[in-house]
């Protein structure tokens, strides 16, 4: 039996106009006793594949755990706001 993809969730890649990121379950992906894992792929212009990361589920508390660790360090950086060199909330200048 193949592979059968469910979809969780699928948005807007941040900062893109059309590339987007597609959260699905997937099970039996290496075969029919395989365990299930979580695909995170990122396709552009929304139809071609440009990446893709498998995450068995006994992985994911530990990739949650990073993905926490990373966001508490993005903000302990100083980063300037978006846009913050036109001073405006989107682009085009004041």
């Amino acid at each position: 039996m193949p592979s059968k993809h469910i979809e969780i969730k699928t948005f807007k890649l941040a900062h893109s106009t059309d590339d987007i990121v597609k959260i699905e379950h997937v099970e039996k992906p290496y075969g029919e006793y395989s365990s299930p894992v979580v695909s995170i792929a990122v396709y552009s212009h929304g139809k071609t594949k440009v990446s893709e990361v498998e995450i068995p589920y006994e992985n994911i508390q530990e990739f949650l755990k990073a993905l926490n660790e990373s966001i508490a360090l993005c903000d302990s950086i100083p980063h300037n706001p978006i846009h913050g060199e036109l001073n405006s909330e989107v682009g085009g200048g004041a």
